[in-house]
């Protein structure tokens, strides 16, 4: 199927350090491949682990100190993979269980949060977008107000979930430092860096009649515009090599 401008992937998440956890090696590998990279991060992540490991409801856990260190942690993982635009609804984590906040995203009508993503949509004009499947509320909420978004603009041709295992495949070997070093952006939630070599999706979206199973999570769309600067192996090298903290 055919389409004007760049090859450009869209990834939708609820929280900072999902990027890197879910879509860090489709993120690293399509940038540096030459690809336009979008990540919309919905909330601020106010319930994750805070300074000195403290927990929602610990004493010294403030959520607005957090959530301002998430944001650092974010754009450097972002940096670290090359990402070409990073946008933040700037939504409040509903946490993982209990009572949802006020201002919780998942107490934002997914119409709402669908109307900005569209926004988004209209502005990078993405080929291909990723979002979550996931038992997470706010995983979920962020897949809604996806899809919503995608059918309302018409204008991604594919849309893929995460997943453990799918017909979609993307060997992420030759990035696999780069994806291991903006892991370690966000030490503050101490994610695990042991990952398989591969990422895995289930495509839900898809207008281009590529076949599955797929390697290519651009398999079926041509003509696009010129791609941005390819990384050479010497900013492979230096993108994946420890930074100071």
């Amino acid at each position: 199927m055919q389409f004007a401008g760049p090859r450009t992937l869209l990834v939708v998440h609820a929280h900072p350090t999902d990027e890197s956890v879910h879509t860090g090696g489709v993120l690293a590998h399509y940038a540096r491949d030459g690809a336009r990279t979008v990540v919309i991060t919905c909330t601020g992540g106010e319930f994750g682990i805070g300074p000195g490991g403290t927990r929602p409801g610990d004493p010294g856990h403030h959520p607005q100190a957090v959530s301002a260190h998430r944001r650092a942690e974010l754009k450097a993982a972002c940096d670290v993979m090359g990402i070409a635009d990073l946008e933040t609804l700037g939504y409040h984590d509903s946490g993982a269980s209990g009572e949802v906040p006020d201002a919780g995203f998942c107490a934002v009508p997914a119409d709402t949060i669908a109307g900005r993503i569209a926004a988004l949509i209209e502005r990078y004009r993405p080929q291909v977008v990723i979002t979550h499947h996931s038992p997470h509320r706010d995983h979920m909420h962020a897949l809604r107000a996806t899809k919503l978004a995608i059918y309302r603009t018409g204008i991604p041709a594919k849309l893929y979930l995460t997943a453990r295992e799918g017909a979609t495949a993307v060997d992420i070997s030759a990035v696999a430092g780069v994806k291991r070093e903006a892991l370690r952006c966000h030490a503050s939630q101490g994610p695990d860096e042991a990952f398989a070599v591969r990422e895995h999706y289930f495509r839900d979206l898809d207008t281009t009649n590529a076949p599955l199973p797929e390697t290519d999570l651009f398999a079926g769309v041509t003509n696009h515009g010129p791609d941005l600067p390819r990384w050479g192996p010497a900013e492979v090298s230096a993108q994946a090599s420890p930074r100071p903290r």
